[in-house]
């Protein structure tokens, strides 16, 4: 496409030059003359200038200030800086925005002006319409010289996530008994060593950490056993965020949803994030807003899965209990 641009300025210009030739052939006048040895010269200098310009400019771009929900209009910051005494360079910059949940290859593209010594910024408006990871990726920036003869090809290298949040929904009330303890994994003293003492030994629970696992009575025992601290809780309610492809926007709201009622009761958790491409889970614990905020920043940077996370889970951990599925518009307490 750029290089059929291109080819319309280069006729253009071919044309131009062939009338002043004509004028300065059968007219006689010095001032065309001239006037066609400057027009046959120009085009190398373009071309040349073009190259060194090209080269001078940057293309930089940063996502927006504060938390962006869905159905929010945002900007994305696109800065141009050209280090060049090289005026009238357009740079088209290349760019595809989808929500990585809905990953497609359409490509986009937005036109600078690449003016001599400049350092310009300009908005780029993008509104959502679910919640999710959102990418701006932009590889390549296509430089024309001051008259488009030519067009030169940069690496951009512009990536920017912008996680969009998903709105709270109406969530019903759940019967969950009130479990009190501390939702982080260490308690040290001055010296720096744990302080916690044994208190004795009990099956692995959903949510237990791998490493208070006692191997050796595990291996005694035939099934997974843990080390109870003196200070540490029975159990934390694990949830279960599903995020099966089709339905990622109804879980993520009642995730969230469900997560600021049970941070407002007093009720911190732990959440297992789903990773679809070695089907391993990962566990976070949540005991505030921030917490719920950055749990579902994770489980938005993966993908969504076709596969049955919970039947995965089970496989992994069975006879977990305590886990809170939220699947497609359901929420099961198991």
């Amino acid at each position: 496409m750029e290089h059929f641009k291109n080819l319309i300025y280069i006729v253009s210009y071919i044309i131009m030059v062939a009338v002043v030739l004509i004028v300065a052939v059968f007219y006689r006048q010095p001032l065309a003359s001239v006037l066609f040895v400057f027009l046959l010269v120009l085009p190398f200098i373009s071309l040349a200038s073009g190259r060194y310009g090209s080269s001078r400019i940057s293309i930089t771009a940063s996502a927006p200030a504060g938390q962006v929900m869905e159905g929010d209009e945002f900007r994305i910051r696109l800065h141009i800086k050209n280090t060049s005494p090289v005026p009238l360079l357009r740079c088209t910059l290349k760019y595809t925005f989808c929500n990585r949940y809905r990953e497609d290859d359409d490509h986009y593209s937005i036109t600078l002006a690449g003016e001599s010594f400049v350092s310009e910024s300009f908005n780029l408006s993008f509104r959502t319409s679910m919640p999710g990871d959102f990418l701006f990726d932009a590889d390549t920036i296509l430089i024309s010289d001051p008259l488009h003869f030519h067009t030169f090809t940069r690496k951009a290298n512009i990536h920017v996530c912008i996680p969009v949040m998903p709105m709270p929904v109406e969530i019903p009330d759940i019967a969950l008994s009130q479990y009190e303890g501390e939702p982080f994994d260490d308690i040290i003293s001055e010296s720096g060593e744990l302080t916690r003492d044994i208190k004795q030994l009990r099956e692995y629970r959903a949510g237990d950490r791998l490493k208070d696992i006692h191997w050796k009575a595990s291996a005694v025992k035939g099934e997974l056993v843990v080390k109870e601290y003196e200070r540490s809780v029975d159990l934390m309610y694990l949830l279960l965020p599903e995020i099966i492809k089709g339905s990622e926007s109804i879980v993520l709201r009642k995730y969230y949803s469900l997560g600021k009622k049970m941070i407002a009761s007093g009720m911190g958790f732990r959440t297992a994030l789903f990773h679809p491409g070695d089907r391993t889970f990962s566990y976070v614990n949540v005991s505030d807003e921030t917490g719920l905020e950055e749990s579902l920043y994770e489980i938005m940077r993966e993908k969504s899965s076709e596969s049955d996370v919970y039947g995965i889970y089970m496989d992994q951990n069975p006879g977990s209990y305590g886990v809170i599925r939220i699947c497609q518009d359901s929420i099961i307490s198991t």
